[in-house]
């Protein structure tokens, strides 16, 4: 049988479902992930086929714009707004690029942001078609949409406002993309694909889901019942002829283990000079070393001692384990990879399942969440001096982090995929 999945999305989207090929591969599947073109190199890295959708991503985007997403990214009607004039011009190629990369898939498995052109293509290609996400994503009565404000359950509505949240956000996404969604289907097949009837019927009908993600971390409601199987995280191992760069294995033998901050696509855009000059010196006043993860934002670019070193892409299962503590944006894979190998970490949320996942950090005593417009140096070295003081932050990280080595997210999404398909 021949799979396509559709790995729409940012790194952190991308390199789970790379963990679930070489699972499938292993079971006898055929298996091509199509995504973005930055990550032709990591896929292919594990012997994966790979179709390229769009362009890279980094040359498509405008960077002033993400940074006008980032900071309305709390008020949904102005983030919607950043993310239509972001998203149109590149959908029209996505779709076009989608449509021919499936023509001979037997079925399809595409993430959060690939699910209405996975829906899309269900219905033309009559193929089977499953989404899978990385964070709590079906319809509960007691968990909202990751984009919504969450309420006190002593609120009478609160079931209700809970549920209208999953029902809304499917709506106004679909007034978001029909335009764009239709227009591209109607270049490719003539027709358009659907309307706002059968969005409807899709959210009585969903796409069957498997959530990427433990439940040790964010435990299932119960009305989800066979609607949604949570299968565990899939972890990513590093490729096995990688080697890490002299330096960094030197910078880590030569000192304490150092303290890793990760924001990966988040401060594409933002004042880079000016967030490493945060990072510096709240490092010098606590007297850490540091690590800073360049990501896609211009970060790392100015550090000012021989304690600090800045770093491109290195598998974070290989680096995390030498590791202090983590400092983080709350991404499902950077927030799944610190708690697996047991370190505490310092999250700042932006938006979306990123609340959730600091939320979840905070509540499970691993952590603590420091937000955004409170990312400056004192609140910062704060942070780094009471996870260092309170070993109680430790003690939870590594109590979870056995648990999580103890799952097989992998395996138990192959068997579920298998009973879908």
């Amino acid at each position: 049988m021949k799979l396509t999945m559709l790995a729409l999305g940012s790194r952190g989207d991308v390199q789970p479902f790379i963990a679930l090929a070489r699972g499938l591969q292993t079971a006898g599947y055929h298996v091509t992930i199509a995504a973005a073109a930055d990550y032709a190199e990591l896929v292919t890295s594990y012997n994966v086929p790979f179709m390229p959708l769009v362009g890279a991503i980094r040359d498509l985007i405008d960077p002033v714009q993400v940074a006008e997403f980032r900071a309305q990214a709390r008020n949904p009607v102005a983030a919607l707004r950043s993310f239509v004039v972001q998203a149109t011009p590149i959908l029209q190629q996505l779709i076009a690029d989608c449509w021919h990369g499936t023509q001979t898939s037997d079925a399809l498995i595409v993430s959060s942001l690939g699910e209405y052109i996975g829906w899309y293509l269900h219905q033309i290609l009559q193929i089977p078609c499953i989404v899978a996400h990385f964070h709590p994503f079906t319809p509960a009565t007691h968990e909202q949409h990751p984009f919504f404000p969450r309420v006190s359950p002593r609120i009478p509505i609160y079931q209700l406002y809970n549920r209208l949240t999953h029902s809304i956000a499917r709506l106004v996404m679909w007034q978001v993309l029909r335009l764009p969604l239709n227009r591209g289907f109607r270049r490719l097949i003539g027709h358009e694909a659907f309307g706002a009837v059968e969005v409807m019927r899709s959210i009585r009908q969903a796409l069957p889901v498997v959530h990427g993600y433990s439940e040790i971390i964010a435990p299932s409601p119960h009305d989800w019942a066979d609607r949604a199987s949570v299968t565990g995280f899939w972890f990513l191992p590093a490729p096995t002829d990688w080697q890490p760069p002299h330096e960094l294995v030197q910078f880590l033998a030569d000192g304490e283990p150092p303290i890793l901050f990760s924001f990966g696509s988040m401060m594409f855009g933002h004042d880079g000079a000016t967030l490493t000059a945060t990072i510096n010196h709240a490092l010098q006043q606590t007297h850490q070393r540091g690590l800073i993860f360049r990501g896609w934002g211009d970060i790392g670019q100015t550090c000012e001692s021989g304690s600090i070193v800045a770093i491109d892409s290195v598998p974070h299962d290989w680096l995390v384990p030498q590791v202090s503590m983590v400092v983080h944006h709350g991404g499902a894979g950077i927030t799944a990879t610190t708690l697996r190998y047991g370190v505490p970490a310092i999250v700042v949320p932006f938006f979306g399942d990123q609340l959730l996942w600091a939320r979840r950090v905070c509540e499970l005593g691993a952590g603590v969440i420091l937000q955004p417009s409170q990312f400056n140096l004192a609140n910062l070295a704060h942070a780094i001096s009471m996870i260092r003081t309170n070993s109680t932050f430790q003690h939870r990280a590594s109590a979870i982090g056995a648990q999580l080595r103890a799952e097989h997210g992998v395996q138990n999404a192959i068997k579920r995929i298998q009973q879908l398909l």
